[in-house]
């Protein structure tokens, strides 16, 4: 349910954005079924994106609903004005806790994912001669920190390589596992990959890491905003994340999640004052120095806007949407989903390609066409095309992509 957070500023004035909060969480008390297009209308209205805009690239960026942009302004503006109200950490905490699971004081918060990984591979004891293992589906973000780490501890990677599209979770366990070996130190792998959407069986992997004595760190971008999730069960020491993506939280958000073993153990990477505190726990390590703290405050705002619809309401929608997006691009001959059948191994990305046709063109197109924003997955060498669904998408917006998709696969991209 959603829960009020009754923030005060210097002198007791109330803050705006909580209230806005609330009032949007009265209007959305009834309805929200996945297919409730008037109840997903309404929740359209709170984003800024031109009706003329087709965004379906959410995996990268999510924009920010208005009552987001306001919390962040609104704490800019105090600090302007001399007053600022601070960072009230233990709701931003429980506010997270709400809406991705744990205990709301094993949470960190860097900048995005790629800081949270940071922290992770440079403040655990990795030793010369550790093996890292990964796969061939992480993003740079996710990775590079642990390649980076590994040089400078003249440790070495392992790289997995994951079956795209998957045919069942026991392939994604087995391609992992099987890379693994008797100096790994750790796994270190995507909760859902960047590249075609698939949910990988992280709690599986959790116990047989757990079992051989390895630490699992897991690159959790996307599943938070997106999914019903609780990061306790899921399994491994740490998540990473990047509320700038699905939570809809502002750029310059990331969250660091750390098991309780960890929360004392990992050694900070930005140090500044109470960090070898560690009565504080994983809190030691949001001791950073100056921040912009409107950031924290607009994830707050985020995490209470998601909780006013509620997530299971929000899954319901992504997956909803994603099925609609991928039952018509399934219907194109020429077009190849790499994307996992099973409803489970997915969530709100679909990855394709089409033969003949170069996905940076289908995207340059796509944009001229109709202003249609996507991602195209040139990692790799993969060269498949992203598409993201989330709560402001409408029906009708996938009707106009699967359309230009459709004639772009039947006739080839037109002349510039």
């Amino acid at each position: 349910m959603y829960r009020r957070h009754f923030l005060t500023a210097l002198g007791g004035a109330s803050l705006a954005w909580p209230r806005a909060v609330a009032a949007l969480a009265d209007r959305l008390a009834g309805g929200g079924a996945a297919d409730d297009e008037p109840f997903w209308d309404e929740v359209r209205t709170h984003f800024l994106i031109p009706d003329d805009r087709i965004y379906l690239n959410n995996g990268t960026l999510g924009p920010s609903p208005r009552v987001v942009l306001d919390a962040v302004m609104e704490h800019q503006e105090r600090v302007a004005a001399t007053f600022p109200p601070g960072v009230a950490w233990d709701d931003v905490k429980r506010a997270v806790s709400d809406i991705v699971g744990g205990d709301p004081d094993g949470f960190v918060f860097p900048r995005n994912t790629t800081e949270a990984m940071t922290f992770a591979a440079n403040g655990i004891d990795l030793l010369p001669g550790d093996d890292i293992v990964t796969t061939d589906h992480e993003h740079i973000g996710g990775i590079e920190p642990w390649k980076a780490a590994a040089q400078k501890h003249r440790a070495t990677i392992t790289v997995a390589s994951l079956p795209a599209p998957a045919p069942d979770r026991d392939a994604l366990l087995d391609a992992v596992w099987g890379a693994v070996r008797a100096d790994t130190r750790a796994v270190v792998v995507s909760h859902m990959t960047f590249t075609t959407g698939t949910v990988l069986p992280i709690r599986a992997l959790s116990d047989r890491c757990s079992s051989a004595g390895i630490l699992l760190v897991v690159d959790g971008a996307h599943p938070p905003g997106m999914l019903s999730l609780d990061v306790d069960e899921i399994g491994g020491e740490m998540y990473a994340s990047s509320p700038h993506k699905w939570m809809l939280a502002p750029q310059g958000t990331g969250l660091l999640y750390l098991s309780p073993a960890w929360r004392e153990r990992l050694h900070p990477t930005l140090a500044s004052g109470g960090w070898d505190d560690l009565s504080l726990g994983a809190h030691r390590l949001n001791h950073m120095g100056t921040i912009d703290e409107s950031r924290p405050v607009g994830l707050l705002a985020a995490a209470d806007y998601l909780a006013a619809i509620g997530m299971e309401r929000i899954e319901a929608r992504v997956r909803y949407l994603r099925g609609y997006l991928e039952e018509g691009l399934r219907s194109i001959d020429g077009l190849s989903v790499v994307t996992p059948d099973a409803e489970e191994m997915k969530g709100g990305l679909v990855s394709f390609s089409i033969d003949g046709v170069e996905s940076s063109a289908l995207q340059r197109h796509l944009s001229r066409a109709a202003r249609v924003r996507t991602r195209v997955i040139a990692e790799y060498e993969y060269g498949w095309m992203r598409l993201s669904t989330h709560i402001y998408n409408s029906p009708a917006q996938i009707d106009r992509a699967v359309e230009l998709i459709g004639e772009a696969a039947r006739n080839g991209i037109p002349a510039e």
